[in-house]
């Protein structure tokens, strides 16, 4: 489980070790829109089809699908649900979402590749972002052409299945799993479960707004437990054994404190976008406001190459470059927190000022300015460098298309009222 070292763009929490599972069914196909709304009576999705896989759900959403398909079956439900606390009876022979080691072993189907038909994605193998390609020196320029982006999920079966029968484990959408996110247990080789507290659930296998890089088998996106996403669905698995016994719990452990009552913009923006949408949000909700910027500055203030290839290098390293300042953050609960999507993720100065500060009981709610990504692995990449904070529905606009009924909406959302 996990990458070598060696793997092109890999993150360093993909630390490799050996793991061992039971037996386990798994679904062929993420669940589609048709057999959601035929459990749930509802279908959240944005993009609609019938056998266009279910989007939107939360990972309680997915517990609570579970456990409704489990009855109609006539099978014990796995999880019992008092709030956001979940308890799972790992000996029950209903439907669950799988562990994380589970959906791994599942995606590989016995390869040691970075994706299960090999070293590159080629369009054919895979619903992603693949238009800059995976292990190359592309920058801004795209690598295989307008039809390597469909900006929008397809058929559950689309796509060549794996060797296992499995579609679409790389793109289309990313999967919840059960595990909380955080580092992995190196110790634990029988059917890990993960923590049993956190604040962001780990999903698996990318989405069709993703880089390659994210969605190799290895790769572990996170989301907040509570918040649905347009590039995320489910998998079903069930027990096939008698390998899982006892209990185990989930319990959201992030907790929002209340000091001051205060919120802050706090945002990084080099061509100019970012900024338009935070003085914007400044004027409509009338919190104090801080840009952030590095003390040695890019080499371009342009979209480009140039600096497209200057965030690429930073991205795959997990550069944390120096800041000119580091804004103060101790007197605000709230913290509204800008950026522009760069390769799929946050960039290097927004990873800085989160790995400089206590987040602990602070509200972190995104924003950002993109090109057709979405937030792609940007709010991922915040939940897993700010642990102890709760993270909230963010905002996401294309460039500098601000929509002000929609900024004002987003803010009474997240009750920031000027």
């Amino acid at each position: 489980m996990g990458s070598p070292e060696s793997e092109p763009e890999r993150s360093s929490d993909e630390v490799q070790h050996n793991v061992t599972v039971g037996d386990f069914y798994i679904s062929k196909t993420e669940i589609s829109q048709k057999e959601y709304q035929e459990i749930m009576g509802t279908n959240p999705s944005d993009t609609q089809g019938d056998d266009l896989p279910v989007t939107n759900v939360t990972w309680y959403d997915a517990i609570e699908y579970c456990n409704k398909l489990s009855e109609k079956e006539g099978l014990t439900p796995c999880y019992t649900i008092a709030g956001t606390d979940v308890t799972w009876d790992k000996s029950a022979d209903g439907y669950r979402l799988p562990t994380e080691a589970e959906w791994e072993f599942s995606a590989r189907a016995g390869t040691d590749t970075p994706f299960n038909f090999g070293d590159y994605v080629h369009n054919s193998d895979a619903n992603c972002y693949n238009a800059y390609g995976y292990n190359n020196d592309a920058s801004g320029n795209w690598v295989n052409g307008s039809d390597a982006y469909l900006r929008k999920t397809v058929s559950v079966n689309q796509y060549p299945a794996s060797s296992y029968g499995l579609y679409n484990m790389h793109g289309n959408v990313a999967e919840w799993v059960w595990d909380w996110y955080g580092e992995y247990d190196t110790e634990t080789v029988n059917n890990p479960t993960g923590s049993e507290t956190g604040n962001a659930k780990v999903v698996r296998g990318g989405g069709w707004n993703d880089h390659p890089k994210h969605i190799r088998s290895a790769y572990r996106g996170t989301q907040p437990a509570d918040i649905g996403l347009y590039g995320i669905g489910i998998r079903p698995v069930r027990n096939a054994g008698k390998s899982l016994t006892g209990k185990v719990k989930s319990e959201y452990s992030a907790e929002a404190v209340k000091k001051t009552g205060k919120t802050l913009i706090v945002y990084f923006s080099q061509t100019g976008n970012t900024e338009g949408l935070a003085e914007i949000i400044h004027e409509m909700s009338g919190a104090d406001i801080v840009r952030l910027e590095r003390k040695t500055p890019y080499s371009s203030s342009s979209n480009g190459p140039v600096l497209y290839g200057e965030a690429l290098d930073e991205l795959r390293a997990e550069a944390i470059p120096e800041l000119k300042e580091y804004p103060d953050i101790e007197n605000y609960d709230t913290i509204l927190l800008g950026y522009c999507n760069w390769w799929s993720s946050i960039p290097a100065p927004v990873r800085s000022f989160l790995i400089h500060e206590d987040f602990s009981g602070k509200t972190i709610i995104p924003f950002c300015s993109m090109g057709g990504g979405r937030f792609g692995q940007t709010i991922s990449a915040i939940a897993k460098l700010t642990p102890e904070s709760v993270m909230k529905e963010g905002l996401e606009v294309t460039y500098s298309s601000y929509d002000r009924d929609e900024i004002e909406n987003w803010l009474k959302k997240n009750n920031i009222n000027n």
